[in-house]
């Protein structure tokens, strides 16, 4: 096993856990349904691919039916294809990314670093380069990625970016100087991103629940602060209604001994009638 090889199933080693909270690794593909595909139309799928393929699987798709998958499941029996688009023994004829609709004055929204060519007036496009290739994984809004089979672009990953931005061109990292991406580039590079979103959605939830927690906390001690004040009221309402009762007590108290008073008075005087 050479070290791609090795590079890509340490990297999906490493990071199973995580892909399988979202996707599914689909069976491995017979080794003779690729012979028969490649027999058919006279390429060889590129070695990364191919080796994922036999030794991995033949698609990691996502267990929702309305997510992106992260590698497509392709049928090598019955692979879809017309004479002049979507053709692998026809060579794919880019070398560069091409612009489709603007001259070379025009101003990229993000930078690119390496060859391009404009075609403003999609003569590219009306020519094709739909050939020498598989699709790979779709990323949304008619946007994909490809594996080049056939041609001088031979076993690098593009992207036709067509339907979004007017563009397609080589996957690639400028801050490392990699100008294009094998097979297994792009997929340690999709393996590590689906880790990094796994992390920031961990810490998100980490977060929201500090902030829940924390509102949670607030309306216990606003509860806390209501029934402390809610007790003390009624302590202090006992507290006058007990007054209350000791004074109506002392009245009822006073009223007895001034009739008590009234009671020996009268006594006396009609003690000194008689």
């Amino acid at each position: 096993m050479d070290n791609l090889h090795s590079k890509m199933l340490d990297s999906i080693k490493d990071s199973k856990w995580v892909l399988d909270e979202i996707y599914m690794f689909l069976p491995t593909e017979p080794e003779e349904n690729l012979i028969a595909f490649e027999a058919k139309f006279n390429v060889r799928i590129p070695e990364d691919y191919r080796f994922f393929l036999l030794n991995v699987s033949n698609g990691i798709v996502n267990k929702n039916k309305w997510g992106l998958n992260l590698v497509e499941k392709i049928d090598f029996v019955d692979f879809f294809y017309e004479d002049n688009e979507y053709n692998p023994s026809i060579p794919f004829e880019l070398t560069n990314k091409v612009v489709f609709g603007r001259g070379s004055d025009c101003k990229e929204v993000s930078p690119y670093p390496y060859e391009i060519t404009f075609d403003q007036n999609y003569d590219i496009f009306e020519k094709g380069y739909s050939n020498g290739q598989i699709h790979i994984a779709g990323y949304g809004c008619g946007t994909s990625a490809f594996i080049v089979v056939n041609g001088s672009e031979y076993s690098n990953v593009w992207v036709d970016d067509f339907s979004s931005n007017n563009e397609v061109y080589p996957e690639y990292d400028f801050k490392s100087n990699r100008p294009r991406f094998s097979f297994t580039d792009w997929l340690i590079e999709g393996v590590n991103r689906e880790v990094t979103i796994h992390g920031q959605n961990i810490e998100w939830e980490k977060r929201i629940k500090l902030e829940e927690k924390a509102k949670q906390d607030k309306i216990d001690e606003q509860k806390r602060e209501l029934e402390i004040k809610r007790l003390d009221q009624i302590k202090r309402e006992k507290f006058a209604e007990q007054k209350r009762e000791v004074e109506r007590e002392e009245q009822r108290s006073k009223k007895t001994h001034k009739n008590l008073l009234i009671y020996l008075i009268d006594k006396m005087f009609s003690v000194k009638k008689r």
